[in-house]
């Protein structure tokens, strides 16, 4: 039975307030109040689910590759014990707005990523080992892009596996791969279209955001295969090799989550990103929309069981219903026409990437009411097209927000310290 493509298409205006203490940037008060807000009902409760049949598949299939073909297995740790062939250069690139304090932590991608070259491949989300894990101290990233060429050539999405601990930034790539089992044996393809606009690591599972269609895919950080082709194709060649367009490793979909919304207007993932916040009960994935003509934007929350990975489900339910919804007004840091990139949740305040074209994006605060309402407000400025965010624990009072932007010549991945 094949598992195709078709099937998965179904199935930081006011001046920033920027406080220095301690070499912390820390968000200020009256910028982040919600004052001037009418509380209005955030939005409806929203489900997520998925198809576990089609999930059953997709594992039959990974387990075939290895039983099968032959392919090996690895984890992020085992990448990172392997040749990183990409070497990256630590600070900015040109374009960090004067007013803002320069990050603390900073990289450039090497010269074949900085730009947009003839494979124009674009950066876009982020997340770190705390979000796996919960341990402080390990500057382990992982950032997406997606390929931006037309189908025929498309590539899909791809993700680097990025080692900030040494002297030097050091990486390599996983391309994002469909698991496939066809009468010629077991193989796999590209995730054609794939936006990959979000990311959360979480445990052994990474969370991508498919943009355009609205999906959650979910990947197996610890079930990669290693690749021993380097072919510009992807799959099984001719020969018996497989190749992932040059990539050294392959990342199969395991799962597939949409948003159950009831006969209502849909939640487009645009971004996720994970709380570990010990202010609540459970860990969660917060999910954002990009929409910058809507009035209003929607940020959602999904909590993950305690003693799994995945979104939580009550006993008996057929899918995982949103644990909030927030609806974040219009303000200083989120004017009409700017667009939400990036959502983090610190102790119940949301923090925002937001940005609109070649101008600088904003860094926001949004503190909620108790109807789960709040107005952006601006907080210091970003550079232009800033993306994705996510949150690292330091120590138990201070953590840093790691983004990154996208524009050509002007790529690089920035982490800015901020208190709890």
């Amino acid at each position: 039975m094949d598992t195709t493509r078709r099937t998965i298409l179904r199935g930081m205006a006011a001046a920033p307030v920027v406080a220095a203490t301690s070499g912390l940037l820390v968000p200020g008060e009256a910028a982040a109040a919600s004052n001037g807000v009418t509380a209005t009902p955030a939005e409806h409760p929203m489900g997520l689910t998925y198809d576990a049949a089609h999930s059953a598949l997709l594992e039959e299939s990974i387990s075939g590759l290895r039983s099968k073909e032959g392919l090996g297995r690895t984890d992020v740790a085992g990448v990172l014990r392997g040749s990183l062939q990409h070497r990256g250069r630590n600070g900015i690139s040109q374009g960090w707005p004067r007013s803002t304090r320069r990050p603390d932590r900073a990289f450039r991608w090497d010269e074949d990523d900085k730009i947009a070259n003839h494979r124009d491949w674009w950066p876009q989300g982020i997340s770190t080992v705390y979000d796996a894990t919960g341990q402080r101290g390990q500057d382990i990233l992982l950032v997406s892009w997606y390929h931006k060429e037309e189908h025929s050539v498309n590539q899909g999405g791809r993700i680097a596996i990025i080692d900030l601990r040494g002297r030097t930034p050091k990486y390599c790539y996983a391309l994002l791969v469909l698991p496939t089992r066809k009468a010629g044996g077991h193989s796999f393809e590209p995730l054609y279209g794939l936006h990959a606009g979000g990311l959360a690591w979480y445990g052994n599972k990474l969370y991508v955001t498919e943009s355009r269609t609205g999906a959650l895919m979910v990947f197996n950080t610890d079930d990669m295969f290693p690749i021993e082709g380097r072919g510009d194709s992807c799959g099984k060649g001719p020969d018996g090799v497989f190749h992932a367009f040059g990539a050294p490793y392959a990342m199969p979909l395991s799962r597939i989550y949409r948003v159950d919304a009831q006969g209502r207007e849909r939640l487009k993932f645009s971004q996720v990103s994970v709380d570990r916040g010990p202010d609540r009960p459970y860990r969660s994935l917060v999910v954002n929309e990009w929409e910058p003509d809507k009035s209003h934007a929607i940020v959602a929350r999904w909590d993950i069981g305690h003693n799994s990975p995945y979104p939580r489900m009550a006993p008996g339910a057929a899918g995982a219903v949103s644990s909030a919804v927030y609806r974040v007004e219009r303000g200083s840091g989120l004017p009409q026409g700017y667009g939400m990139q990036g959502a983090v949740s610190i102790r119940g305040r949301l923090y925002l990437s937001v940005s609109r074209g070649k101008r600088n994006g904003y860094y926001s605060g949004v503190r909620l009411d108790s109807e789960r309402v709040g107005t952006a407000r601006k907080l210091w400025e970003l550079p232009k097209t800033p993306e994705d965010l996510s949150y690292q624990g330091i120590t138990r009072n201070t953590g840093r927000v790691w983004g990154l932007t996208e524009g050509r010549g002007q790529r690089f991945v920035f982490g800015m310290r901020v208190s709890r």
